[in-house]
């Protein structure tokens, strides 16, 4: 089943094919149609046209060209930067026998300096900077007779992967079990033995440079026994840091003991009532005292003395006691007979 609107094509269709079909509806879209086919027809080119065209393309040669060959710029690039890595490795070999001074020493300082930078373990990392301290004192062997200015750069060269090195393996044995430091040690004991085979041949410019280097080494074993001495103490490290990494912590090595406890006021005892208190003694006045002035005062006169006669003493009569009363009175007890008295 058609929808409206392909009905609707279909008869415009049926319309354009069959012009003679009087169709009011699509009359504006047929006239439209007839002016587009003869405006066709108008700008078609004629017989002559026709002819001198097929003639000029016949009278061309026959060559087909070749195609363009569209370039990838990712082939490109990998090829150019596998042409760096490759030749960047043929010179870092070639660099690796240059000594201070030669034109592709640098290019070995940058190679080493590469190799730490994608070394991610700390202990292994500081291992590479002190190896490279270590070969900078065995390129001073090799460039005996030359300028100061080499050895002095080799030599500081030599202090600067030093005190790196000493940093971090510090850092690693102070936070682990401490072996690290026998190690470093070693290290240090066998740079000073390198140091001072080098000593009659070092240069008077570069001499302080050396010695430099001699007091650093030295710092460097002195950093690893006291750290290996605290690695059984509480408190390791100080908490402070230098160019050679974490100071030793000083003092005792026992944890210490919690902070002395402050004294604890007594509650207040009530005061019992029947308890004696202490009354509060009123201040003493210590002013001296001052003489009251004594006024004389008259004395009254002393009253007569009146003198009273004894009584006078009269004869009493004697005492008479009084009869005894009655003690008991019972009523008769029969008829006729009187009451019976007791005490007359």
């Amino acid at each position: 089943m058609k929808l409206p609107w392909e009905r609707e094509h279909d008869r415009f269709a049926r319309a354009v094919e069959d012009p003679s079909s009087d169709d009011d509806e699509f009359r504006r879209e047929l006239d439209l149609v007839g002016q587009l086919r003869r405006l066709g027809n108008a700008a078609s080119p004629g017989p002559e046209t026709r002819q001198r065209i097929a003639a000029a393309i016949e009278a061309r040669p026959a060559v087909v060209p070749e195609p363009r060959r569209r370039r990838r710029l990712g082939p490109v690039l990998a090829g150019g930067l596998a042409g760096l890595v490759g030749v960047g490795s043929l010179g870092v070999a070639l660099a690796a026998d240059s000594l201070p001074g030669d034109s592709l020493y640098g290019m070995k300082l940058a190679g080493e300096t590469a190799t730490v930078g994608l070394t991610f373990d700390d202990e292994a990392r500081a291992g590479k900077r002190l190896d490279h301290a270590g070969a900078r004192l065995a390129e001073l062997r090799e460039i005996r007779g030359r300028g100061p200015a080499e050895f002095r750069a080799t030599l500081e060269s030599f202090a600067q992967a030093t005190r790196e090195g000493t940093a971090e393996l510090t850092a690693v044995a102070t936070g682990s079990s401490g072996a690290q430091l026998s190690g470093l040690r070693g290290w240090a004991a066998e740079q000073s033995r390198l140091l001072a085979e080098l000593r009659p041949v070092v240069p008077e410019g570069a001499s302080v440079a050396h010695d430099n280097a001699v007091a650093l080494v030295g710092r460097v074993d002195e950093r690893a026994a006291a750290l290996a001495e605290r690695m059984s103490c509480y408190q390791i490290t100080s908490g402070r840091h230098d160019d050679l990494g974490a100071l030793p912590a000083t003092g005792g090595c026992a944890k210490p003991g919690p902070p002395p406890a402050e004294p604890e006021e007594p509650p207040a005892v009530p005061v019992d009532r029947g308890e004696s208190r202490t009354v509060a003694t009123p201040p003493v006045d210590n002013r001296p005292e001052t003489a009251t002035p004594v006024l004389d005062v008259p004395e009254a006169p002393a009253p007569p003395v009146t003198e009273v006669p004894p009584p006078v003493t009269r004869p009493r009569p004697p005492v008479i006691p009084p009869p005894p009363g009655e003690l008991l009175r019972l009523p008769p007890l029969l008829p006729g007979l009187p009451e019976v008295r007791v005490g007359w």
